[in-house]
């Protein structure tokens, strides 16, 4: 199969430029160790650029050549991609060539690939999975994304209860098992049911005599960590410990992996990262321009359409007072002033209650907390903004009108509380029924602020102006 050459991105270098031209030669030529030569010699900072220039036809090339090389260097290019691209390139990938990369992959994007590909290709995965890491594997599937078992680190060095060091040292010496992501920090022990015994730290093996047992010198202090504990109380247990990583261990006694703040901070990263993107209507996981337009086009219209139906809902009100607009033109340009305004406000609210619920300061429960703080803020707020738009309106349209900068001053400080505590409530309220705060706060609460605002001004005009 031949692939047609395309343009480089105008922002590349030439040096770019010039290795992504070796990369369609080899591709081209179907040379599997002139892409592995290329890329593995390739400096790193082009790899990103490079990588992502590539065509989805032009990855599957790539990778289905390179896995046949050098597994292990597929595996690790593909950390330039998102969670997204890579489950992507994967589905479109060969079986084999799937399977060939699974085992030298992180194992949490082992569980991505898991959760994410189509189920025929999930089942041939699992069948394909080596049996010392099948049960830990499948145990981390039962639980949510965001908990220890969820962000768990697989790849442990596990030994029977009776290991010695001589025999822990023939394991460290065994070349299948120097995975890149290995952690080779602790030593685990298990009981021939595969239950979780202790563990103990790799460098307090090395002085002992090579015939002593391991479980003789388990560390006592090396506390254990519930599968289903969230990030904020595996945050609380990591700081209280002075162990880099600790095992993730569930009621049957399975040790599921281990977790430290590494795989805290790249947890909370993806999701501060994953309601930012549902907080401007990006729903589905990151986007790139690089993926199918259809595909785009629906994970948009998904927000979109919902928000058409929400407006034009909140845009219904201004009908009812047509009469009042029609004395008053200069209301057509209050209203927007006044909805966006108390929008912006409310939105900070929505951000404080979101960010509060993420990191557990508050819970779904504590509703009249967030409003009694809330009250304040919008209430001050909404006095020293409406006065600032008032003076404003007198100096524009006093002459014409001096009720009209009373007018906005009341309408604003009304709609500017009511926003805020709408705005802080709202986050809770949803993460009550169970529903993504997120992913829908702000379609919602754009719908309110605007009807609230409109209400406002028009129900104030016909009372003051009338």
């Amino acid at each position: 199969m031949t692939v047609s050459i395309s343009l480089p991105l105008a922002h590349q270098t030439s040096a770019a430029a010039a290795l992504y031209l070796q990369v369609q030669l080899a591709i081209n030529t179907h040379d599997g160790q002139l892409i592995f030569t290329t890329l593995s010699n390739a400096e790193p900072t082009l790899m990103p650029a490079l990588l992502r220039q590539l065509t989805l036809q032009e990855r599957v090339l790539t990778w289905t050549f390179l896995s046949k090389v050098s597994p292990e260097l597929a595996a690790n290019l593909l950390d330039h991609y998102s969670n997204t691209e890579m489950v992507q390139l994967a589905s479109a990938l060969p079986d084999n060539c799937v399977n060939t990369l699974f085992p030298y992959l992180r194992s949490s994007d082992r569980r991505i690939l898991l959760n994410d590909l189509p189920n025929k290709q999930q089942t041939k995965l699992q069948q394909a999975m080596p049996s010392t890491w099948k049960a830990a594997e499948e145990a981390s599937l039962t639980y949510q994304a965001y908990t220890a078992a969820g962000i768990c680190k697989n790849e442990v060095v596990k030994l029977s209860q009776h290991a010695t060091v001589s025999q822990l040292s023939q394991f460290l010496h065994d070349d299948e098992q120097h995975y890149e992501y290995q952690e080779w920090r602790y030593v685990f022990l298990h009981d021939p049911d595969g239950r979780y015994l202790g563990g103990l730290k790799l460098k307090d093996v090395f002085n002992l005599p090579p015939d002593s047992l391991l479980q003789d010198y388990l560390d006592a202090s090396l506390p254990v960590i519930k599968p289903d504990s969230d990030l904020q109380a595996l945050r609380s247990q990591l700081n209280n410990t002075p162990h880099p990583v600790l095992p993730v261990v569930d009621s049957r006694g399975l040790q599921l992996g281990v977790v430290g703040f590494k795989q805290l901070n790249e947890a909370l990263y993806r999701q501060s990262k994953q309601q930012l993107l549902e907080q401007s209507g990006v729903f589905g996981g990151d986007e790139f321009r690089t993926m199918p337009t259809l595909k785009r086009n629906i994970r948009r219209l998904a927000f979109l359409l919902p928000s058409v139906v929400l407006s034009y809902a909140a845009v219904s009100i201004i009908a009812q007072f047509e009469s009042t607009i029609a004395q008053f033109a200069l209301l057509a340009a209050i209203l927007p002033l006044v909805a966006n305004l108390s929008g912006a406000a409310g939105n900070q609210a929505v951000a404080i209650s979101i960010r509060e619920l993420a990191v557990g300061t508050i819970s779904s429960k504590d509703w009249l907390y967030v409003l009694a703080k809330e009250i304040p803020i919008g209430m001050v707020n909404g006095v020293l903004i409406g006065a600032v738009l008032a003076l404003l309106s007198y100096f524009t349209y006093g002459e014409e009108q001096l009720a009209l900068p009373l007018l906005v001053a009341m309408a604003y400080m009304i709609s500017s509380t009511l926003a805020v505590l709408i705005g802080g409530a709202l986050p809770l309220l949803l993460a009550k029924l169970k529903l993504d705060p997120a992913m829908l706060s702000s379609p919602l609460l754009t719908t309110l602020t605007d009807a609230i605002s409109f209400l406002s001004v028009l129900t104030l005009a016909s009372m003051i102006l009338l």
